[in-house]
């Protein structure tokens, strides 16, 4: 083969080398969408089967509490609602001088103070407190049982309830914090349970600079846990073969 044969092969070769190498991107077709499909089914009847499970709970533990055969010790260990308390997480941001926006957070106790899922109805009122005027009434709710159980939530900040309710009042004055009372009563029992607090009221801008000290916080805690620890050193003046 001829030098001049040889040098047009090696560049045919170089050439046709990056072509081979491009990406291709391929066009969703049929089998995609049927792929995407059957995870919604699949996520369907798993919401579904939970469903059903639930249910089936709830039956067995009526059929029992029909025949009255529980364990005493079965009874004793059951948690029961003891209180409801207003948490420390509730917040009322500030929108304008006469509307905020209050998140109300509710945590259910047992008698060892222990969170606890209830189910009945939240009532709340809420009244704004101004310097120098009487507590203006500011906005009200009642939450039916299934809209109580859509409110939990569980996260780094620990399980509880959270329920948004809107505030306006009279007046252009900004409101320095809310008088808020609730009342839950329980759907099986029909026992009521109030509350009380006063929360203060934020300004938007620090209402937004909350959430970033709980991701430093997060961020903190999640740099010492994944440090590496540090083992000491082995003392020289002790033989490692005489341990």
């Amino acid at each position: 083969m001829s030098r001049l044969t040889t040098t047009t092969l090696v560049l045919a070769m170089a050439l046709a080398a990056p072509l081979g190498c491009q990406g291709r991107a391929l066009a969703p077709n049929a089998a995609d969408g049927l792929r995407a499909e059957l995870i919604e089914r699949t996520r369907e009847r798993d919401a579904s089967r939970a469903k059903v499970a639930e249910l089936e709970t709830k039956v067995a533990e009526l059929s029992v509490a029909r025949d009255a055969k529980l364990d005493p010790e079965a009874v004793e260990a059951m948690p029961a609602l003891a209180r409801v308390a207003l948490s420390t997480l509730s917040t009322a941001r500030l929108i304008d001088p006469n509307h905020a926006a209050l998140a109300l957070v509710l945590e259910p106790r047992d008698g060892l103070g222990r969170f606890m899922q209830f189910t009945g109805t939240v009532r709340a009122s809420v009244a704004v407190l101004i310097p120098g005027r009487d507590p203006l009434p500011a906005g009200s709710t009642t939450i039916a049982p299934k809209t109580l159980r859509d409110a939990y939530r569980s996260g780094f900040m620990g399980s509880h309830y959270t329920i948004d309710i809107p505030l306006t009042w009279e007046g252009a004055e900004p409101a320095r914090s809310v008088s808020v009372s609730v009342e839950f009563t329980d759907a099986f029992t029909g026992k009521a349970y109030p509350c009380q607090g006063t929360i203060p009221v934020v300004s938007a801008k620090a209402a937004a600079a909350k959430p970033d000290a709980v991701e430093s916080v997060k961020s903190s805690m999640s740099s010492s846990t994944s440090s590496p620890m540090t083992t000491p050193a082995a003392n020289p003046a002790v033989p490692q073969g005489s341990r």
